[in-house]
């Protein structure tokens, strides 16, 4: 920002210089009569004069003048302005004072060279008054028009210009100040306002730009506005402790990041106004009140304190206290909010929805938000969850000091890693990092619910995070469930209680192991624990249980062909990452106590052939053995020890050696007529294990490879 006191001095200098051409004298004579003076050195408390010479000369066509300056400076910021002249022809003198309508001006000015100004001048002798008009200034590539008055009150500058050059008007005013030091501009800019230099007040500067495609940047890149066109409106009162000003500024073109803040105003129109801002040294900004509009995304308003610190790697920072009027949730989210939350589970959104409500922000960081949503949607772009149709009040502050209100929001229906949660409605008390549930949580999801009777996570979002969770889950379909995890559908239901979750140093442990029920089965889980739960890649280790499970409703809900019989498993070591399995031992069996009747279809003994890659397919397609639908059998097993995205595979025991090889039993016959399965592969890799898996549950006949 120019420093105009300076400015309003050097208008100073030249009033002073045309009210000396007040003193001459009435001559009236036949021949030419000429007055000549000389001072070495004029002095005042603000500017020198050095080798000041008048000259002025009475002839019968009139009255002529001329004054010359040697040097004219600034004491103040110690400017000179060098070979100052001012010129006259056809000085009138009245009663009333003196005038002059084609006066000659010319200067050295700084930053713009050394120029001829036309222009005019007169002086009222009863009033004091002097009025200077200064037309084509060259300035920043255009010509500026100066209406200069000078009174007993005061000094008073008005000025215009089109057209003009943005970069060269900051080369101007760098002449006369540090306050632009650092910053870059383009772009062109129609100017008018005025300068006023009252006798007993601050200088006062108003100023119209409407700017056309302008840009204007700072090299610490804090602030950057490019393409900018607009009006821009200034009021600026310079007192002797600070500079103060208001401003308005409308635009409907090009974008703007103040650090930490982004708007682009070529989708959504801006209205910002700022009333008593106040600085000292032009690195901080005390905004009294700023109103801040986007057409319909934002609507905004507060007080704010604003630094740009001198140093070139040092950020901006805001403190504020901000009201929003049904705003944009994705403008707020994008422009300010999401820079915080970089790194963090919130750090990559996409958003929609209207909020309203009030903002603390201190140093760049939200410390306070009391805030009421209306149809809100956040979707994580990493597919980790999502929330829709989010209603309610959110009340949370960041720190200790007092107890925020109750947080209460619903919702129309989510997703949390690939599983579908219904609507519900939630009561929280939020604290700084801290989360806790007032009351039980019902989340309907895969058919079923899971109902949370407990949560309460403090920290949350860092690595000292801690939490403990008490839940249950009431029957949910087991197809969601396994193709949410990406394995082949299961069918049927899963329920269970989750005992008390403890999460510490991010990583979740269960005081006990987790019980469920299904396949008129049971499944346990135990030595449980999740290492970077909320994290990008979450890594989960257990081992699992399984006992007794029906077979008949396992085939029947696999479409993986009939079998009867019971079923017991363990997976030891499951380690899943990013919740895809890379390392288990995983055994199922025939439970050596079954006293079930067992029995066997001929879809089912094709397909367990295929995924052992051995015999008794060929034996069903050919011979008296394709006349039988089913088989008894004596036991069932296969083993897949996973290492390295690769299933090192077993059955029930060694096989008699074949045409094949020495194989294993994955199913061992018995009776008449008898079927034996026997498996040759010894490694199998585990994504194509999966999709063979899921094409047999999807197909009507049997799949061999």
């Amino acid at each position: 920002m120019l420093e105009v006191a300076k400015v309003a001095a050097m208008f100073r200098t030249f009033l002073v210089v045309l009210s000396c051409v007040a003193l001459v004298p009435c001559i009236e004579a036949a021949e030419n009569v000429i007055l000549e003076g000389r001072a070495g050195k004029v002095t005042s408390d603000s500017w020198t004069i050095a080798g000041l010479e008048s000259q002025f000369e009475l002839t019968a066509s009139g009255l002529h003048g001329e004054v010359r300056m040697a040097r004219i400076t600034l004491l103040e910021s110690g400017q000179s302005f060098d070979d100052v002249q001012v010129a006259c022809t056809g000085i009138v003198l009245t009663t009333r004072g003196m005038a002059c309508n084609a006066a000659t001006f010319m200067a050295t000015i700084p930053g713009v060279g050394r120029q001829s100004m036309p222009g005019t001048f007169t002086w009222d002798k009863l009033t004091g008054n002097i009025n200077v008009e200064l037309r084509n200034v060259a300035i920043a590539g255009s010509r500026m028009r100066f209406e200069i008055l000078a009174s007993d009150s005061g000094v008073e500058a008005k000025y215009s210009g089109k057209s003009l050059n943005v970069e060269g008007l900051l080369q101007l005013a760098g002449k006369f100040t540090d306050a632009v030091a650092g910053y870059s501009g383009s772009g062109r800019t129609d100017l008018v306002g005025r300068v006023s230099v009252p006798a007993d007040g601050p200088l006062r500067v108003v100023a119209t730009a409407d700017l056309n495609a302008a840009s204007l940047a700072n090299d610490a890149g804090t602030i950057a506005a490019a393409d900018i066109t607009g009006r821009l409106e200034v009021d600026i009162a310079v007192h002797p402790d600070s500079t103060r000003f208001d401003l308005v500024m409308d635009s409907n073109k090009g974008e703007a990041y103040l650090e930490p803040v982004y708007g682009n105003f070529s989708e959504h129109a801006l209205h910002l106004r700022a009333d008593d801002v106040r600085t000292t040294d032009f690195t901080v900004f005390e905004v009294g009140q700023f109103v801040l509009r986007q057409a319909t995304l934002l609507d905004a308003g507060g007080s704010a304190r604003l630094s740009f610190p001198e140093e070139a790697d040092a950020p901006a920072s805001m403190t504020a206290d901000v009201t929003l009027r049904d705003s944009s949730v994705a403008t707020l989210y994008t422009s300010l909010v999401q820079v915080q939350l970089a790194g963090t589970i919130l750090g990559a959104l996409d958003t929609d929805g209207r909020i309203s409500g009030t903002v603390q922000i201190v140093d760049n960081e939200l410390r306070a938000a009391l805030l009421e949503l209306d149809d809100v949607i956040l979707d994580d772009q990493g597919g980790r969850f999502a929330v829709y149709g989010l209603d309610g009040v959110v009340d949370w502050r960041a720190d200790q000091a007092g107890t925020p209100g109750a947080s209460r929001m619903s919702w129309e229906s989510g997703t949390a890693y690939g599983l579908i949660v219904g609507g519900g409605d939630v009561q929280l008390q939020l604290g700084n990092s801290d989360i806790e549930l007032l009351q039980p949580l019902r989340l309907p999801t895969m058919g079923g619910a899971l109902r949370i009777n407990q949560l309460a996570l403090h920290n949350f979002g860092s690595d000292d995070a801690t939490g403990r969770l008490d839940a249950e889950l009431e029957p949910v379909q087991l197809g969601q469930l396994t193709g949410a995890l990406g394995w082949p559908a299961f069918s049927g239901t899963l329920s269970g209680r989750l005992p008390l979750l403890q999460l510490s140093e991010n990583t979740v442990t269960v005081g006990g192991d987790l019980s469920a029920q299904f396949f008129d089965g049971t499944m346990t889980v135990s030595n449980l624990r999740i290492e970077q739960p909320f994290g990008r890649v979450p890594r989960l280790n257990a081992d699992l249980a399984f006992r007794g499970l029906d077979l008949q409703r396992v085939t029947e809900t696999f479409s993986f062909g009939y079998i009867q019989g019971r079923l017991s498993g363990d997976v030891t070591g499951l380690t899943l990452v990013n919740w895809r399995p890379v390392d288990m031992d995983m055994t199922f069996y025939t439970p050596p106590d079954d006293r079930s009747q067992h029995r066997i279809s001929q879809r089912a003994v094709q397909n367990l052939a295929s995924v052992g890659g051995g015999g008794a397919a060929a034996a069903l397609s050919t011979g008296f053995l394709r006349f039988f639908e089913v088989f008894a059998y004596d036991r069932i097993g296969l083993r897949c020890r996973l290492r390295d995205n690769v299933c090192a595979m077993s059955g029930v025991g060694p096989a008699t050696s074949g045409p094949q090889g020495t194989g294993y039993y994955i199913v061992k016959g018995r009776g008449v007529p008898r079927i034996d399965v026997v498996g040759y592969r010894e490694t199998v890799s585990w994504p194509r294990l999966v999709q063979q898996l899921a094409a047999i549950t999807r197909s009507s006949a049997p799949i061999v490879n």
